[in-house]
């Protein structure tokens, strides 16, 4: 009898160990742009919105954990919709920046995210605020000097609007006469620019690219035909009257 009794009662311990649950695991995630790439900075235009679309993605653990996320650091005339967010991954948060003549500027932000028993993250990242239109202030007179490979020369150059953001146009650049026109593009993240491949007229076609330093324009080109009929590539300094 008293052996029955301990057997019964090993099996209930063994029984009642079993119906315990096992620890539950916290939720593994991580933070990544809509391009699957780590954070990294943004560059939002001074005036306008910006959309910074990122994704909470679940990894493991327990998958009924909620997530949250947390943007902060932002300059005061830099306003987002919505700075934080609370699912289930995998989700989307999307942070909609909204300015108005902001500070140009670079400034730092943190990302931080919590769940049920899992340790606090950070992701570090910049806010870049640049100009909206990078050819404003650009236009007007310009000493053109260029360099090519078989002369040197100067001219006069006209700098004008095209009436598309981040866009000039060049009249007589090179040099090339006062009929010709050359689209450029500027990239207001670092203030480069690109000449794109093009018939400028006057019998020119040609290409290059460059940079924008205060009120000098730099660019480097290669023409396969020019008025002489010859080709040439140069170096041009624009410097702004």
């Amino acid at each position: 009898m008293k052996k029955i009794s301990l057997f019964l009662l090993a099996l209930c311990t063994v029984v009642v160990a079993c119906q315990k649950k096992s620890p539950k695991v916290p939720v593994d995630y991580t933070v990544e742009t809509a391009q699957n790439k780590p954070i990294e900075d943004i560059y939002i235009p001074n005036k306008g919105t910006y959309t910074w679309a990122l994704w909470v993605k679940y990894m493991g653990g327990y998958h009924e954990d909620s997530v949250m996320i947390a943007l902060t650091g932002l300059p005061a005339d830099v306003k987002v919709t919505e700075d934080t967010f609370k699912r289930v991954p995998t989700y989307e948060a999307r942070y909609v920046f909204t300015t108005n003549n902001a500070a140009l500027g670079k400034y730092p932000v943190t990302l931080t995210t919590t769940s049920p028993g899992g340790s606090t993250r950070t992701w570090q990242a910049n806010v870049n605020v640049i100009p909206a239109d990078c050819a404003d202030g650009r236009t007007g007179s310009y000493d053109g000097a260029n360099a090519c490979s078989a002369r040197n020369y100067s001219y006069t150059a006209t700098v004008q609007a095209n009436g598309v953001a981040n866009e000039l146009n060049i009249v007589n650049f090179g040099g090339y006469g006062t009929a010709t026109n050359t689209r450029v593009v500027i990239n207001c993240q670092n203030d480069s620019l690109v000449i794109p491949e093009q018939n400028i007229g006057n019998g020119t076609n040609l290409s290059g690219k460059g940079a924008i330093k205060g009120n000098l324009i730099y660019i480097s080109y290669s023409a396969t035909t020019t008025p002489a009929g010859f080709p040439e590539t140069c170096n041009v300094t624009l410097t702004k009257k």
